[in-house]
């Protein structure tokens, strides 16, 4: 019975699609039979689809299609395109469906115009004309807008048409270098017109296209952006600038020992010269610092700076006599101001860190940096309270579980003299993590490449939440590693593992940046890449957080090499 059924019901839809002329199948709402037209240039007769094409301009009114023509090509540039360099084109037409167009035209003279023939979906024809014609662009953005002077950078918003600025006080007559899109202009120009701007009252600029006719209003604001949930933006480190020593204008390229990281500037400590001192954003050498009677070869020998920017300069023992001397300074103009000594026959003064303000709460930390010795790796931390210097005798610790070292530098991660640090030093090259309790090496991050480098320099500070640490590393011979540089995360010391390669991709999980090491992984920045070999292996590292907290900058310095600086920050994009 039910077979019977199927097989009547085959019958009746069978001879209704036996009497039925077929149809032409319409969309539900016919549009103006073209909707674009794109050309590409050809060249030995084979045209260029999958690159970028000329679109057109239609006007539906008149029925004519305008084919645009870049006025300059790239758009960047100042070559002035000419009609009579595009003789045969390639053309796409995008037609409605069952729409036609005669004759049918695959490539044309741009020189040319054409007549052809539309027949739309509903069998009506029309005549249109297709031309080319010269077209300047319509782009009116802001592409990028700084402020030098004042190390700030904006965040820009094409959709809102808005420059951000993250700084909370009023700017007063300064200038701006602004990227607009290409031939375009901005009104007032910031680049030569000095302006005014607060968060209260934005600054209003106009950028006018290439055409002379689009433009579109642009607001320069201050605002407090958003950060990310911790830690640094992923991906957001970049090379600000690198500039050499020798164009620094150091002298004794072999005997720059250290840098100090002020808000405004980084200076650079060569021993028995008057400091040189670097604009911190542009590294543009402004001058040079005076350290009055401290100056000297063995007794102003390393500097490097707490978290609020204030100075910090040591001398080195026994070289300096047999006692260890810190001084302090507010800024680059201020007098050295004594407030460490400490009386030992032990090596100490390669390097010294701190972490906090030695004008309020801090740890100021050295690491022993002799040949040999029992205590090799042995380390001594003061405790600063209120800006006074809690005993002169320091709380002296050995590190166990990590070998021996020389030419060691540690930080402690806290005010506390028995707070958690991290140390590292030549030869083992470890980054270790180390319990500030029990002063046994937790974990570390292996940093020897290949055999020939010393790892001597660490840094640390806080920034959103989460710790960071910056390590250095530079050779002493010629074939070792030159002038590699790391930043990592200091969150957990279980997470603090695995070991740094001459491939940077097999770096381990808590690298979050580390200079470009060239070809061969060698290292670009360094002494045995630039002006001599580094037979002491000195380096730097300072990492720098400004005082609105967004930004962090880790600057490095390699002697006979670079100074440089990476920029890194925690805005919510």
């Amino acid at each position: 019975m039910k077979k019977s059924i199927f097989w009547t019901l085959l019958a009746v839809v069978l001879s209704f699609a036996a009497c039925q002329e077929p149809e032409v199948l319409l969309p539900a709402e016919a549009n103006k039979g073209i909707n674009n037209l794109t050309v590409y240039p050809t060249w030995d007769g084979y045209h260029t689809a999958d690159a970028s094409g000329f679109t057109s301009k239609i006007d539906y009114e008149k029925r004519v299609i305008t084919i645009q023509v870049p006025y300059t090509l790239p758009v960047e540039s100042d070559n002035v395109q000419k009609l009579e360099d595009y003789k045969k084109v390639w053309v796409q037409f995008n037609l409605d469906d069952n729409a036609t167009l005669e004759p049918k035209l695959t490539t044309i003279d741009l020189t040319q115009t054409y007549k052809v023939t539309l027949t739309d979906q509903k069998k009506e024809q029309s005549e249109w004309t297709i031309k080319a014609a010269l077209a300047k662009s319509s782009a009116c953005d802001i592409e990028s807008f700084a402020i030098p002077s004042l190390g700030l950078t904006a965040v820009i918003d094409k959709s809102s048409a808005t420059a951000s600025l993250i700084y909370f006080e009023q700017l007063k007559n300064v200038f701006a270098e602004v990227v607009v899109s290409p031939h375009a202009r901005i009104v007032p120009d910031p680049a030569t017109t000095a302006f005014w701007c607060s968060p209260d009252e934005p600054k209003k600029f106009t950028v006018i296209a290439q055409d002379g006719v689009t433009n579109r209003e642009w607001t320069l604001q201050q605002t407090e952006p958003a950060r990310v949930e911790e830690g640094i933006r992923p991906e957001s480190g970049k090379m600000l600038w690198t500039t050499k020593l020798s164009a620094a204008g150091v002298a004794k390229l072999d005997m720059t020992t250290g840098i100090a990281v002020t808000d405004d500037y980084v200076i650079l400590n060569t021993r028995g010269e008057d400091p040189i001192v670097l604009d911190a954003k542009k590294g543009t050498t402004v001058g040079t610092m005076s350290l009055g009677s401290i100056k000297g070869a063995t007794s102003s020998y390393y500097m490097t700076s707490d978290h609020k920017g204030h100075i910090v300069i040591n001398n080195r023992v026994p070289d300096d006599g047999g006692v260890f001397r810190v001084w302090r300074m507010r800024d680059i103009n201020s007098t050295p101001e004594l407030f460490i000594e400490y009386a030992t026959t032990d090596v100490y003064g390669d390097h010294i860190s701190v972490w906090g303000d030695v004008y309020g709460d801090a740890t100021v930390q050295a690491a022993y940096c002799g040949w040999t010795s029992t205590g090799s790796t042995s380390t001594l931390t003061w405790t600063v309270k209120d800006g006074q210097t809690v005993s002169m005798q320091p709380y002296w610790c050995q590190i166990s579980g990590v070998g021996g070292w020389t030419n060691g530098d540690a930080i402690r991660l806290g005010t506390d003299a028995t707070a958690d640090f991290l140390a590292c030093g030549y030869s083992t090259n470890k980054l270790t993590w180390v319990d500030g309790a029990t002063n046994a090496a937790l974990n570390y991050v292996q940093g020897t490449l290949t055999g020939n480098e010393g790892m001597k320099a660490v840094d640390a500070v806080p920034f959103n939440g989460i710790n960071y640490v910056a390590a250095t590393m530079e050779t002493f011979f010629t074939w070792g590693v030159a002038g590699g540089m790391w930043v990592m995360e200091a969150k957990y010391p279980q997470t603090f593992s695995g070991s740094l390669e001459l491939d940077a991709s097999l770096d381990p999980d808590c690298v979050v940046y580390g200079l470009d090491r060239g070809e061969g992984g060698y290292g670009i920045y360094g002494g045995r890449a630039n002006d001599g070999t580094n037979g002491n292996a000195i380096q730097d590292v300072k990492l720098h957080v400004t005082k609105d907290g967004y930004f962090m900058y880790a600057y490095f310095m390699f002697c006979n090499g670079y100074v440089g600086c990476i920029q890194f920050d925690c805005i919510a994009q």
